[in-house]
């Protein structure tokens, strides 16, 4: 057998064995996309994504209570700004008065 002949003979079984790889992969992935659709792995991906988001929160949480709180504290100061300053400015002016009675 020439070198070309014995070159092209490895060359087909390299390439024999290839697709068989290919087959076998593509054989693979079609048992485990009847066994799991892909819109399902999406759906348990998704959802374990959002439970580690969530544990991961608690942690934090959990870790930095006063953190929260003043923040929470802020927030609130922040949207009842107008109301308590009213609040203040009304108590400002009561206590004025009073003492100019005096």
């Amino acid at each position: 057998m020439s070198d070309d002949a014995k070159a092209l003979h490895e060359a087909r079984a390299l390439r024999t064995e290839a697709w068989a790889l290919v087959r076998k992969d593509v054989e693979t992935l079609r048992d485990g996309l009847s066994a799991r659709p892909i819109g399902q792995r999406l759906k348990d991906r998704a959802t374990d994504e959002v439970v580690e988001a969530i544990d991961t929160a608690k942690d934090v949480a959990a870790e930095n209570k006063t953190v929260i709180g003043l923040t929470i504290a802020a927030l609130a100061g922040w949207f009842l700004r107008r109301p308590i300053a009213g609040i203040a400015q009304n108590l400002a002016e009561t206590v004025t008065e009073a003492l100019d009675r005096r």
